[in-house]
């Protein structure tokens, strides 16, 4: 009878066993499916390309950022920044125009009027800022880390073959625009360290100068 009891439970401890590693094949499966169906390029694509340009209203003018930081750092973290977790390092998108002060093959440092100079990466970009500042992709909307991951780096390898280029032929004296993206800790706030990843690029003419004077005032 004890050894009918035992056989018993045996079999029902294999058919659980069976059970459960076929549910777990099939989470994975569905797992890779959702993985393989997605086009990190195109995602990538899009969201530097279209989603950037739509939201550019509702990215902060630096020179707005810089102030706030100054007068109530909490308060400007928390109004402007994002980040994908908790912690004390978050990233702010931000919007700005000045005129080149200094280049080199790694850098270009922008002034507007008397204002501290902000340093725009044309070389080492990478991270996770261009993904994370914008606040417009959740980590939730993804199966895997990895796949997350793999989405900054592409939208990093876009900025560096398509957006840096537009930087090559940007000399001393000449004005620009800018939509970029940086990280800042929450313990150090100092916008005169952070380096911006440049999403967005492009030189001003003689009467766009003029427009962003008016509105820097």
């Amino acid at each position: 009878m004890m050894k009918r009891g035992l056989k018993y439970v045996f079999m029902a401890l294999i058919g659980a066993t069976l059970i459960y590693h076929s549910v777990y094949f099939k989470s994975l499966q569905r797992v890779k499916a959702s993985v393989k169906d997605l086009n990190i390029d195109s995602y990538a694509k899009n969201y530097l390309f279209k989603l950037i340009p739509n939201a550019k209203s509702e990215f902060v003018d630096i020179t707005l950022l810089r102030r706030a930081l100054v007068e109530n750092a909490s308060q400007a973290f928390a109004s402007y920044s994002h980040a994908v977790s908790d912690g004390d390092f978050r990233y702010f998108m931000v919007t700005g125009a000045g005129v080149v002060v200094q280049t080199d093959s790694n850098y270009i440092w922008s002034r507007s009027d008397t204002k501290p100079a902000v340093k725009l990466a044309t070389k080492y970009i990478y991270g996770t800022a261009a993904r994370d500042a914008a606040g417009l992709i959740a980590v939730d909307s993804f199966d895997n880390t990895m796949v997350f991951n793999e989405l900054s780096e592409k939208i990093n390898e876009l900025v560096r073959k398509e957006i840096v280029p537009i930087s090559e032929n940007f000399k001393p004296g000449d004005s620009l625009r800018f939509t970029g993206a940086f990280g800042l800790s929450t313990k150090a706030p100092q916008l005169t360290e952070a380096t911006i990843i440049p999403l967005q690029l492009e030189r001003l003419e003689a009467n766009d100068k003029k427009d962003q004077d008016v509105r820097d005032r």
